[in-house]
């Protein structure tokens, strides 16, 4: 399924798959997917959580492959923090954004993305319209 598509983007070895995946829907079957894409050893990060209880994750796939997976839940009242540390200059997030890209060269952006050995940290598609804001 998805999860071996995504994993030939990275190689047919299983240590080449990512060692952390990010899964950031919360829906059942985007975590399958993330589990599945994981290499041994590696890590799912959910970050928010949709529905209380999910009868299909693979948690023999997870338990014999010793992936392990750690929830990120939101918190109350943490936005304005956030926003005062970013309008404070205490972070910058501008110097995560390692590559950017203009519409027209999504399928650029894309390529770049899927292959770790670019070094790319955040790669980022911006419209034409949208380029001057960032």
């Amino acid at each position: 399924g998805n999860g071996k598509a995504i994993r030939a983007l990275f190689g047919d070895d299983e240590y080449s798959a990512p060692r952390t995946v990010l899964e950031c829907t919360g829906v059942e079957s985007s975590i399958c997917t993330a589990a599945f894409t994981a290499r041994r050893g590696g890590m799912v990060m959910v970050i928010g959580v949709g529905r209380e209880i999910m009868n299909n994750l693979p948690f023999m796939h997870l338990s014999l492959a010793e992936i392990k997976l750690e929830f990120i839940n939101r918190y109350r009242d943490t936005w304005p923090a956030g926003i005062a540390c970013l309008s404070s200059g205490i972070l910058d997030l501008k110097s995560l954004i390692s590559h950017t890209f203009p519409l027209e060269q999504a399928v650029d952006a894309l390529t770049l993305a899927s292959d770790y050995r670019n070094g790319s940290i955040k790669v980022q598609i911006v419209d034409e319209v949208d380029s001057e804001v960032f």
